[in-house]
């Protein structure tokens, strides 16, 4: 069952590298943080202390600003602290977790922490290849504060990986044009009539929202944003429920984005760069859900509306009672303890240095989106705006479900999410078609 379990795993992991226009087989750039100059075998060699006298370890991670860039800056104070030295394994963001996911399943011991974002936590730890954390957590210092975390991945009461960088969906919208923004999903579609030339020739820009709706890693997160504020749910007591009449009105509210024409026609092939894009050119008045990154690029773009682009709660669903029931979906970046490393106990020193208060608050301090409570409650003023609708998000924020089938679920949703988005095959029927297949998945792996 493991080893089925695990070509699924690698087959779906594929078929996402080969849907959103990821090479595979690309060359692997293999780095060093900058105390290491050593050639890979004579490190391996020196990794194998004796005792509990592990200098060194290694992380496996990702080129970019909230991968190997932040992570080697922490590791240069983390080696001046301690004396252990951190080294890389560096690779660009194309077949990246493809690749990383085949180095867990053919059981190297080359490094000990792998980059992820939480998307790949559930497949990975049901599959057993990576470690739970709560042995080494009960060694952090005793001023580490977990309270202050905003949250940890837990499968069955076990803890798998800390957050560092959080990843969350806002709305972003136009302050010289829009004064309040909407506050639920249907003042949203109204919004947006008002701000498309198409239905308003005086609109001040071409279309009125967009958000990430490429089929592939982001077109089912943006989606559960609706279905969750709307009560439904992707599974309820073990059965399908994407279908339900929650889901059916969140596939409306999609459905209607496409039929009303206020987004931009070509939507089904936007990712992140598309709606930044169309932010910083002015050709739309909002965009939701959004990743919170999009901020600190707008702050740092040339864009001529950067400054009257504010972030705001996403639109949710009023209640009887008049509140407005909201969820904003996150994931977040995170190192994994794979399984067969060597070095563990050096490893999980830095982990606990990566995340610590002091950390955290460096890394708000230069607009990442930090894990901790009081990091975001002590931000510049740049960027205090930002981090008190952060804060306010966290109280209202769900991430995907840690379930060994999850990749597999996530493209059933893209099939049927892409259909919506086309036009091509009616909201109704396309999630009915997802629920159907859904059950069968979750039926498949109860055996």
């Amino acid at each position: 069952m493991k080893s089925k379990q695990l070509r699924r795993i690698v087959g779906l992991l594929l078929a996402v590298t080969v849907m959103t226009g990821l090479v595979m087989g690309c060359s692997q750039k293999e780095s060093k943080s900058t105390q290491d100059s050593t050639p890979k075998k004579e490190q391996s060699m020196q990794a194998q202390t004796s005792g509990n006298e592990q200098k060194e370890f290694t992380i496996f991670a990702r080129t970019g600003p909230d991968s190997s860039t932040w992570l080697r800056e922490v590791a240069k104070g983390f080696t001046n602290e301690t004396g252990i030295k951190v080294n890389f394994i560096e690779q660009g963001q194309s077949g990246y977790f493809t690749n990383l996911t085949n180095q867990l399943v053919g059981g190297t011991d080359s490094f000990e922490l792998g980059v992820t974002n939480s998307t790949y936590i559930g497949p990975w730890a049901y599959a057993g290849y990576i470690d739970p954390l709560d042995d080494y957590i009960a060694k952090f210092p005793s001023d580490y504060d977990m309270k202050d975390l905003a949250f940890s991945y837990k499968i069955n009461e076990k803890t798998y990986a800390i957050p560092y960088s959080i990843s969350a969906h806002f709305l972003y919208y136009r302050s010289d044009l829009i004064q309040t923004p909407p506050q639920t999903w249907d003042e949203y579609i109204e919004l947006s009539k008002k701000f498309t030339k198409t239905i308003n020739p005086s609109s001040p820009t071409k279309y009125g929202t967009a958000w990430t709706a490429k089929s592939g890693p982001e077109q089912p997160k943006t989606f559960y944003n609706f279905l969750w504020s709307l009560g439904g749910d992707i599974v309820v007591d073990g059965k399908a429920a994407v279908a339900s009449k929650a889901a059916l009105k969140a596939g409306e509210y999609w459905d209607t984005f496409r039929k009303e024409k206020i987004i931009p026609p070509d939507m089904a092939n936007y990712s992140y760069p598309e709606v930044l894009d169309a932010l910083k050119t002015g050709t739309i008045a909002m965009a939701a859900p959004y990743w919170s990154a999009g901020f600190s690029d707008l702050l740092s773009s040339d864009s001529p509306y950067k400054k009257n682009i504010k972030v705001a709660l996403l639109p949710g669903v009023k209640q009887p009672d008049g509140t407005i029931k909201r969820v904003s979906f996150n994931h977040s970046y995170t190192l994994v303890m794979n399984k067969k490393g060597k070095n563990k106990e050096a490893a999980m020193k830095y982990y606990a240095y990566l995340a610590n208060k002091k950390n955290q608050l460096a890394y708000a301090k230069i607009a990442g989106f930090p894990a901790r409570y009081s990091a975001l409650k002590d931000s510049s003023p740049e960027m205090k705006d930002f981090f008190d609708v952060a804060l306010k998000s966290l109280e209202i924020t769900r991430y995907e479900p840690l379930v060994s089938y999850y990749l597999e679920q996530h493209d059933i949703m893209n099939n049927a999410l892409s259909g919506i988005m086309t036009g091509t095959v009616p909201y109704e029927d396309a999630l009915k078609k997802a629920q159907d297949e859904l059950q069968k998945l979750i039926d498949s792996n109860k055996k």
